[in-house]
């Protein structure tokens, strides 16, 4: 129901502002002729030095946080050796309708454009010690139940992307091809904390010494190929894909502050396997 809202949201906005671009975002050209209050008018769409575009990102989202689940504690008898795996690459689990990201553009020269992308998620939750319950000793009734801890847990996801696109010109006024190039980062992070706990017959329980993580950071090279197409004079669509990327990332797993590291690495390559949707407003 939600897809069916977003995309039929969207096929409106391009019919209605399709059917009145011509007639409202059309401009004189400079080099107009104009005889007995005639004039001749062609649309402007290509963008120019100093301007500036947002464009909503569809698809597949770009952070990378696969494994941040459960932290194993010191007490563990085994903490797995997972090497970090690139899910932000992937040929299945793509969405249309799914609002991926948001993405900007600075026009430095009317031919070439820096773009970048990115966002970030921040999560904080103080620990709280747990308060034994209150037990009869005779009967065994429980007079006040028992509050169970809160544990400390703080959760951060980054990811950013810089890059270039060079214009490449067609005959088609409201159609705008590039090609470039986009070097993304991506770092994600949990840490976990359990506090000491006291039962109802006061046995204590020291389940951490200190927080436990699991720690990604990757970094990647892509080649960048899109099309936009204006339907209005600051209104557009587009397509991009990735044609080649390389993503190289790494994960330290850590149980306790005193002991050793677990370190694994993953290296990624994709060939036309990422791939978005766009709409966007120049400025």
């Amino acid at each position: 129901m939600k897809n069916n809202i977003i995309l039929g949201f969207l096929l409106a906005i391009f019919t209605v502002v399709g059917v009145n671009a011509q007639d409202k975002d059309s401009q004189q050209t400079k080099d107009h002729t104009c005889k007995q209050d005639t004039c001749t008018h062609a649309p402007k769409f290509a963008p120019q030095r100093g301007d500036f575009t947002a464009q909503m990102l569809f698809g597949r989202g770009a952070y990378l946080n696969n494994g941040l689940g459960y932290v194993p504690s010191s007490g563990t008898s085994s903490i797995n050796g997972y090497a970090p795996y690139v899910n932000d690459v992937s040929s299945n689990n793509n969405n249309v309708s799914n609002m991926a990201g948001a993405e900007f553009r600075y026009y430095v020269s009317n031919k070439f454009a820096i773009r970048f992308s990115g966002g970030a998620i921040l999560r904080n939750s103080p620990y709280q010690v747990n308060v034994p319950a209150v037990i009869e000793p005779t009967t065994g009734d429980v007079l006040i139940p028992g509050y169970q801890h809160t544990d400390a847990s703080e959760e951060a996801e980054l990811q950013f992307s810089l890059g270039g696109e060079f214009l490449l010109k067609t005959k088609n006024e409201r159609l705008f091809p590039y090609v470039g190039f986009a070097l993304p980062f991506d770092y994600a992070r949990r840490s976990v904390f359990t506090p000491a706990t006291i039962d109802a017959s006061g046995n204590v329980s020291l389940p951490d010494t200190g927080a436990r993580h699991y720690e990604i950071t990757a970094f990647s090279v892509q080649a960048v190929a899109g099309v936009d197409y204006y339907i209005a004079k600051d209104l557009f669509f587009g397509f991009d894909i990735k044609p080649i990327s390389y993503t190289y990332a790494y994960n330290v797993k850590s149980a306790a502050p005193e002991l050793r590291n677990l370190d694994a690495e993953n290296s990624t390559v994709s060939f036309f396997a990422q791939y978005s949707l766009k709409v966007g407003f120049k400025f």
